[in-house]
C-alpha cells in the first residue's frame, strides 16, 4: 500500500499509523509544489525496507535500506549537484562499519572503517 504523508500520523512511540492502524507500506512525502521528495517504507509503523529522498529539483539526496528502524547495508548521500557525497555500510544490527565521503567536486575526503 502507498499513502501520502498527510494521511498518516505518529503515535507517542513515533510509529506511523494509517486509519488508526500501524501502517505497513510506503509513505510518500511531497513538497509544496507536489513533487515527491521522499518515499519511506514501513512495517507495522516502523521504517523497514527501501528509504529514499530527493532534492526539490529531482536530484537524489539519499537512499538506503532500514530494518526495524535501523539502517542496514549500503546507504548513499549526494550533493545537490548530483555528486556522491557519502557511502556508508551498516551491519545487519545497524552498526556503521565503513564510511567514505567526497566533496562536491568528487574528491575523497574521508575513508574510515569502524570497529564492529
Amino acid at each position: 500500500m502507498r499513502i501520502d504523508y498527510e494521511d498518516s500520523y505518529l503515535d507517542d512511540d513515533m510509529r506511523v499509523h494509517y486509519e488508526d492502524e500501524l501502517f505497513t507500506g510506503e509513505v510518500v512525502h511531497r513538497d509544496n509544489a507536489g513533487r515527491v521528495i521522499a518515499e519511506i517504507s514501513y512495517v507495522e509503523g516502523v521504517p523497514s525496507g527501501p528509504q529514499a529522498e530527493w532534492y526539490s529539483d529531482g536530484t537524489k539526496k539519499n537512499e538506503g535500506q532500514a530494518t526495524f528502524g535501523l539502517a542496514v547495508g549500503d546507504w548513499r548521500k549526494w550533493h545537490p549537484n548530483g555528486q556522491l557525497a557519502e557511502h556508508s555500510v551498516f551491519s545487519p544490527q545497524g552498526r556503521r562499519t565503513h564510511r567514505r565521503r567526497w566533496d562536491k567536486d568528487g574528491n575523497l575526503t574521508e575513508d574510515k572503517s569502524f570497529a564492529s
